[in-house]
């Protein structure tokens, strides 16, 4: 009668065991496969912000002075920074599983993008680093002799 017991117990135990040895390796699977894909959508809502603001910037320019354009971005919350360098590249700071990393758009050589008038061609775009739906306003401008884009929060 004790045998029967003990060997009852004993097959509970390696049932229970064989139970944990499947669902602990699938859990783990399952989170990691979904801090990749969160990873992954946040550098592709950036990619499209970043390809958005160029492509929309270009069209502003070529469409002559005193055009404007409202869009709308999604902001993910792994943005430190966003800036604007040498009047051509839009450059976001991110957070990544790896450490920071900057994510560049370049826009033709003729378009010349800033944050504030055209005599600065560098400068930090504040309001893109909080997380969220931002409204953006993208004017062409002209000062002096000079066209240039200039990017807004509104």
């Amino acid at each position: 009668m004790g045998q029967n017991k003990a060997q009852s117990s004993l097959e509970y135990l390696l049932v229970v065991a064989l139970t944990f040895a499947i669902i602990v390796p699938t859990a783990y699977l399952l989170y990691s496969y979904s801090k990749e894909s969160t990873q992954e959508i946040k550098d592709s809502q950036i990619t499209q912000i970043g390809k958005t603001i160029i492509d929309t910037a270009e069209v502003i320019f070529y469409s002559g002075e005193g055009s404007k354009a409202e869009i709308e971005v999604d902001i993910p919350d792994n943005i430190n920074k966003a800036e604007i360098i040498d009047g051509r590249e839009i450059v976001f700071n991110a957070r990544t599983d790896f450490g920071n990393s900057d994510i560049v758009f370049f826009s033709s050589p003729s378009v010349k993008i800033t944050p504030a008038s055209c005599s600065s061609a560098a400068g930090e775009i504040v309001e893109l680093k909080s997380s969220g739906l931002k409204r953006l306003k993208i004017s062409s401008i002209r000062e002096g002799d000079e066209n240039c884009i200039r990017i807004e929060t509104i």
